[in-house]
């Protein structure tokens, strides 16, 4: 057998009917020869019934009128399939052969699949396998007489693949949308080609989401603006995109600092809901202590105090006790009295405020939720949280949260990252 280039070829369906006579069988051998002359592959394997295995007789006896070899076990096998309507089978069959020649051999090669004939099961299963291990799909076309293709007229037809490999492409872009994973979704985006997906305007969306996702509220408003919600690839997500971008714009362009504050700490606390909810709890409990820590940072504010250079004549006009006064004189460096958390409490706590009056009362369960922190390899020890670790200082956060604003439900609504609906059907994008 003549060979040009490092080609496997599989073919399906090597019979015409049951019924057909030898003529018949030996017509449709000829149109497989010719077939085989135009691709020329190094090997052939058949995929037929136990019917149909006599086309392949007729075949062998035309290379050998061209003085030509084909030899069984070194130019071409033989797959039986057994139920040839059987669409599970017969896809298993054709992918054993993918593995055994290209994803477990050393010696891999080009796969050309054709699938012009065999049942009607048969070439659909050849069809969905070349899909789905992105191997060239052929078909034989020309005139046909009683459903064969007529000597001399054969045109081999790769099919371009392209527009559903690249609607498979925008689910798994969906998909890890859903899944935070935004960066790998833009990488995949990349790689579409079809011009009739608003590429441009996904990519923004996974960038906007990317970089809120990091806190990086003024690039994530910078790409979320870009992206056209009109089109159809944002129809089912447009009013939570809407909804986002306001909250976005709230940050990045409020004059109210307590407003933009609240958004912040809502985009904080759901951030940490992202991280557990892919089972990195000591991440998510990480950001759940700054956000903790924001609150009383963002309610002293409001008595114009600062936890980094804390005014002590606000505090005097506040009437703070001179003993904890005295207790923050001993922490000042370089000129400035600076606290964390603990003592941003206790400070609200002196000032009568309800946030402070929570804390003390609640101190011991704070106090073993905060060790637990500190416990954790992200803080200052070497344990792993947990997710009960994760709820109980998540009900915290949020109840004080709640306590600072009571918009606090509204932030975290509008904060809450969008979603695609993937249950929708690939085609109705």
């Amino acid at each position: 057998m003549k060979r040009k280039t490092k080609t496997l070829f599989m073919t399906v369906g090597t019979g015409i009917n049951p019924n057909s006579d030898i003529e018949g069988h030996k017509r449709l051998a000829k149109g497989i020869y010719a077939s085989l002359h135009k691709i020329y592959p190094d090997y052939i394997i058949f995929f037929a019934s136990e019917l149909s295995q006599n086309t392949i007789k007729y075949i062998k006896e035309l290379f050998e009128a061209d003085d030509d070899e084909f030899i069984e076990g070194e130019d071409y096998e033989i797959v039986v399939i057994e139920q040839i309507d059987n669409f599970n089978h017969c896809f298993e069959a054709f992918e054993a052969k993918i593995w055994q020649f290209d994803i477990l051999s050393e010696d891999k090669g080009e796969i050309i699949m054709d699938y012009t004939s065999g049942t009607k099961t048969m070439s659909a299963a050849m069809a969905c396998c070349g899909m789905f291990y992105s191997k060239d799909l052929i078909t034989v076309s020309g005139d046909r007489k009683n459903g064969i293709v007529s000597l001399g007229t054969e045109s081999i037809q790769y099919q371009n693949l392209y527009k559903v490999y690249d609607r498979f492409s925008l689910m798994r872009v969906r998909n890890y949308f859903n899944a935070n994973r935004f960066y790998t979704a833009g990488e995949i985006l990349e790689n579409i080609v079809d011009t009739n997906i608003h590429k441009e305007d996904l990519l923004n969306l996974v960038n906007a989401y990317y970089a809120w996702d990091n806190m990086d509220f003024d690039i994530a408003y910078d790409y979320l603006t870009k992206v056209n919600l009109d089109y159809l690839e944002f129809a089912e997500i447009r009013d939570d995109l809407k909804i986002n971008l306001k909250a976005l714009g709230t940050i990045v362009r409020s004059p109210h600092e307590n407003l933009k504050n609240c958004y912040i700490l809502a985009s904080l606390i759901n951030n940490s809901i992202r991280r557990a909810d892919e089972y990195k709890y000591d991440d998510a409990i990480a950001r759940l202590y700054r956000s903790f820590e924001l609150i009383a940072q963002i309610r002293l504010n409001s008595y114009c105090l600062i936890s980094s250079d804390i005014d002590i004549s606000i505090l005097l006009e506040k009437g703070v006790s001179e003993d904890f006064i005295k207790d923050l004189e001993k922490t000042r460096v370089d000129g400035k009295i600076k606290i964390g958390l603990i003592k941003d409490f206790e400070l609200l706590a002196e000032l009568d405020d309800d946030l402070g009056k929570y804390f003390i009362e609640n101190r011991n369960k704070i106090n073993n939720l905060t060790q637990n922190r500190n416990n954790s390899i992200l803080a200052h020890g070497l344990e792993s949280l947990n997710k009960e670790d994760f709820d109980k200082f998540e009900e915290l956060v949020e109840n004080l949260a709640h306590k600072l604003d009571k918009d606090m439900a509204k932030f975290l609504k509008e904060t809450k990252f969008a979603k695609f609906d993937l249950r929708l059907k690939l085609n109705r994008i």
